[in-house]
This record gives structure tokens, sequence and C-alpha cells, in this order.
């Protein structure tokens, strides 16, 4: 999908609201003669001013459809502990690129936005268009910064200032089916490409429980970006320009990928559909960490978005488990991990209602605890993004059962920010990236031809956005 990105500034960014000005007291009136007893005692007393009740304010949350029943709960805890602040939703959609132009469409025409979910990719994108507030100034906004995991704080940031609070973090790792790799033998998981491509050449020979392609799908932009990460490579740098373009480990990625899904058909669509992992009908794949406790029966609520299949995952939970993540150099692990957050509309005409609100949802409650956000994770499995939250028995114990939290943490302490999310057109290129990679996979274009438009595509999309922004 193509999305159509507005990138132009929408007003002036609001602020949070100041304190009024004090007036300047009246000049003291001449000081009058005390008044007779008698008339003292005539004068009537003075009425008490009626008390005026506080308009109770209303505010909107937008988001996508992932457990909107829980998130309600969570807006009712809200309302209780924030007397006097109502909130309308929460109004869900699709999510991904169809939640990008519902808000940015909403945003352009001016509707009526309060606070909302704001995906990583998109961050620079409405801080540019000033749709969204900096929240520095808000009280306790300081605090959240200090708890954040560095390569989170890349992601709540956009030229020094802070836009949003933290929904979870997303990412990608790799899982397997531990029963497939018993039937081969296989003594770990794979831990290079090569290992990975053998073990799965090995299961499709053998038909393990009838797999056909151990990797579900075709390969696409986004697993050529895992495995690239993993490799201890960076598609940009500071300044975003697009070194992977240059590289040629990124072109072999692509052209390896290629070759595994034409040639050795170790990538493909099962008959069972998408479902394959799942159950039990293909052996690997990449997701983010907490699908993996909805596969493995383990989640209280349907732990996916837009028409989840089951809450309690499918005929192989029970034998799925994460491992580091493998890549094409040896040694090298890592991962692209997304950051979903919560923030304010410029907008709004509540800013101070809106932070207690994303500062609840997004940080700590009355009682200064991380609460929602512990409960993304003790019952979904969404990964929090602040560092203290690790430490506690709960989210510890949490996992057990369903995932290998020194397998996850490994990939963490080596995560970065999703490639390019700084420069406000990369969801734009993305889009179009993603359909040359595609194009690749069907034969219709080759891997260095579509890594160099890939790379000329974004350094015209950023030469465009700088020119646009001068004066």
């Amino acid at each position: 999908m193509v999305g159509a990105g507005v990138l132009v500034a929408c007003g002036a960014e609001s602020a949070p609201a100041a304190a009024p000005t004090a007036a300047t007291p009246a000049a003291a009136p001449t000081t009058a003669p005390a008044p007779t007893a008698a008339a003292a005692a005539a004068a009537p007393t003075a009425a008490p001013a009626p008390t005026v009740a506080k308009a109770e304010v209303k505010i909107k949350l937008a988001m996508w459809d992932y457990n909107p029943q829980i998130v309600r709960e969570n807006l009712d805890l809200f309302e209780k502990q924030n007397p006097g602040i109502k909130v309308e939703g929460p109004e869900t959609g699709p999510s991904g690129e169809d939640y990008r132009k519902r808000m940015n469409t909403s945003m352009v025409a001016g509707e009526r936005n309060d606070t909302m979910y704001m995906r990583d990719e998109d961050a620079a994108e409405w801080a540019e268009a000033k749709w969204v507030l900096a929240l520095d100034s808000f009280p306790g906004a300081a605090e959240l910064d200090k708890d954040e995991y560095p390569f989170v704080s890349e992601q709540t940031h956009y030229k020094g200032k802070k836009y949003g609070t933290i929904y979870y973090v997303g990412p990608s790792v790799a899982m397997y089916n531990q029963e497939h790799l018993k039937a081969i033998g296989a003594k770990a998981p794979p831990t290079t490409f090569d290992e990975f491509r053998d073990q799965a050449t090995q299961i499709k020979r053998q038909k393990v429980n009838g797999v056909e392609f151990p990797r579900f799908g075709k390969p696409g932009e986004g697993e050529v970006e895992i495995w690239y990460l993993a490799s201890g490579k960076r598609m940009f740098d500071d300044n975003l320009e697009p070194i992977f373009g240059k590289d040629p480990l990124f072109k072999d990625i692509v052209e390896k990928l290629f070759q595994a899904y034409t040639g050795d058909r170790i990538y493909g669509d099962d008959p069972s559909g998408p479902a394959a992992f799942d159950n039990g009908k293909a052996t690997y794949n990449w997701t983010s960490f907490y699908d993996l406790k909805r596969l493995n029966g383990k989640a209280t609520a349907a732990g996916c978005q837009s028409n989840c299949p089951s809450i309690t995952g499918g005929a192989a939970q029970g034998q799925l488990m994460n491992y580091v993540n493998p890549s094409f150099v040896a040694g090298k692990t890592g991962t692209p991990a997304i950051c979903r957050q919560y923030a304010i509309a410029s907008a709004t005409k509540f800013p101070q209602e809106s932070w207690k609100l994303i500062s609840f949802l997004g940080g700590k409650d009355k009682d200064g605890k991380y609460y929602v956000a512990n409960r993304w994770w003790v019952e979904q499995g969404l990964n929090f993004g602040y560092k203290s939250m690790g430490e506690t028995p709960e989210a510890k114990k949490s996992v057990e059962g369903w995932g290998d939290l020194d397998a996850y943490n490994k990939v963490m302490l080596n995560a970065s920010p999703r490639p390019g999310v700084k420069g406000p057109w990369s969801a734009v290129w993305r889009a179009d990236f993603t359909k040359m990679i595609a194009d690749v996979m069907d034969g219709k274009m080759n891997p260095k031809d579509a890594v160099d438009q890939g790379a000329q595509l974004w350094t015209t999309m950023k030469e465009k956005f700088e020119k646009d922004k001068k004066p």
C-alpha cells in the first residue's frame, strides 16, 4: 500500500495551558469612618457566594482495534482516579497504514482530536506537521524519560523533543517449533542463515508433521530488514543517508531470500493459510514477542489485531518458543523494535487533561505505578519500554511457560529503532520499497535494481522534504 502522506504544517503547536497572569491589584480606597454600633447592627449579613460546579471535561482517544475492551477497562480506572474527566471511546479501526491514513485525513480536515495512538514511523511526520504536542513541559515527563530504554527514547523523541509516552515496545523476534527440530535431531535453533536454510531444507525433505514450507509466506521487506539488522548493520547513517544501498550484504540478503523462496522453496504459502505456524504446519516465524503468549495459549484475551483467530492459539500451542535472532554474520544478533505510543493532538482544547490521560496510559497511575504497561505485559505479553519494570518479580514470573526471557533480552540489548523512522517521509518510502521487494520475489525485478532504486527513492524523498521546508 502506498500511503498518501501529507507533510504540511497544520497550525502552530499548542503549548500546555499557562497559569493566568495575576491581575494588578486595584488602588486601596480612602479609609471611611468606622460605622456606629447601631449602623453595624442594622447592616444585613452578606449571603455566601454560590458554589459553581466545575464542568466535566470530555476528551477522545483514537486507537486501532487491539483489545478495545481492555482499553475501556483501563479508561474506567483513569476516570475513577481523575474525577471530572471523561474519556469517549475508544475510537477504533484497522491498524497499520490504514490507521495512518485515517488519522492524517482527520487532522488535515481539522476534525476534533484530543489523544491518540501514534506509530513510531509516523511520529516524525506528525511532529513536522505540528499535529501533535511536544510533551517536555508537562509535569512528570522528564521522570518518564529517565526510565526509558535508550532505543525507546530514540522513538519517543524527535529533534530533541518528547512527543509520546509508551504504549508498548514490539521487537521482531525469531520463533520456532521445538517438536519439529527434535524430529530432525537438531540440538538448537539456527544462529546463522546457513543453519536456518539447512534445518529448513531437512524439515521439508522429511515432511516433518506434513510441513511443505518451513517458513510460511513470501519473504518481504520487513524480513530483509530483520536479517540485516541482526547482522549488526544499520540501513541509514546519522544524517539519514541510505548506506544500505552501497552495502553488498544487503543485496546478498535479498538474493538469498529470493533463492530460498523460488529455488529451495523453504518459504511458501501452506494450504492451511496464514495460521500455518500456529497450527504446526510451519517451523519458523518472526513476529512480535507478545504474540508468542497467545500462540502458546497463555494470553487472557485475544492477542492480535484485526480479526484475531483465537485467544488460545492453534494446534501447536505449547510447542513454540523464541530464540536469539539468527543473522548473516556469525555471533551477531539484533532486531528492529517498534515503539507504539500515545500522543496529544495539537488542536485539543484540553491539553492538561489529555496529558493526564496519556501519562496514565503510557506512564504511571495515581499510586505511582506503571499500572497499564504492567497489565499489558502480564496479561498479553506486550513488551514494556521502562527499564525498572524488568526488575519486578511479577514481570519475570509472567513469562514462564511461554517464552525464553534470556534469549529475548539478548536480542533487546542489540535492538534498534525501525530503520529510517526519523525521516518524516519514511512511511511512504517503506510502502513503495515493500512493493519493490515483492516484485523481486515475484521475478519482476532483480535484487540489485530493487536495492538501487530503493536507495535512490529514499534520497529523492529526503531532498524533496528538505527543499519544501526552506522558506
